[in-house]
């Protein structure tokens, strides 16, 4: 009788688990369809978003602790891009899948979720890659403008590494709360750059 009732249990969290697991895929694989810009302009369409979407904070949630972004008014398209994709729950279930030597932690959208578009490039020389900043990263290939991809970012750890990554990508954001937790990220143990253990996060508005 017990291994019975055992058995039934296992069988429920088995299902249990491959629903949520279902769940999860189908709403990824939605929200990938529903943020493609397909023909529309994306400087257009961003900045339209923008202006109905003022948002300049959001949270990363992480299993060691919170990590809250001030996002940039000076960069306008690439803060209504990622206030975008928060929004519309991109960023759930993700993972900082790099971590660059002594210099910052990368995450967000790799590979089969990227989306159909760039951000157009905001670069400034006084928003340089200092401790804390956030950057989304980009392609060279076929990308003469720099123009930014719409989902891997990444947060400098050091600014003195980091400081040759001036002009080549854009910073939009800086961490104000939360760069203890971006540290034990940073120095977790890696293979190759590649963290040993997955770092899944979610990203929020507060």
């Amino acid at each position: 009788m017990i291994e019975s009732r055992l058995s039934k249990n296992f069988q429920m969290t088995i299902l249990k688990r491959l629903f949520i697991f279902v769940l999860t895929v189908v709403s990824l694989f939605s929200c990938k369809k529903d943020l493609r810009l397909f023909d529309k302009d994306p400087k257009t369409f961003l900045t339209e978003y923008g202006k109905e979407n003022p948002e300049k904070e959001v949270v990363i949630k992480t299993v060691g602790g919170d990590i809250t972004i001030k996002l940039y008014e000076k960069t306008p398209l690439h803060r209504a891009n990622f206030v975008r994709l928060v929004k519309s729950n991109y960023y759930i279930h993700r993972t900082f899948y790099r971590n660059v030597y002594l210099t910052a932690i990368q995450g967000g959208g790799e590979y089969e979720d990227q989306l159909d578009y760039l951000v157009p490039p905001e670069y400034f020389p006084e928003l340089t890659h200092k401790r804390g900043a956030v950057a989304m990263a980009r392609y060279d290939e076929g990308n003469p403008e720099k123009a930014s991809s719409p989902t891997e970012f990444f947060i400098v750890t050091n600014a003195n590494e980091a400081k040759k990554l001036n002009g080549l990508y854009v910073v939009f954001g800086e961490v104000t709360k939360g760069m203890d937790v971006v540290d034990k990220i940073q120095q977790a143990p890696e293979y190759y750059e590649k963290p040993a253990i997955p770092v899944f996060f979610r990203i929020e508005m507060p």
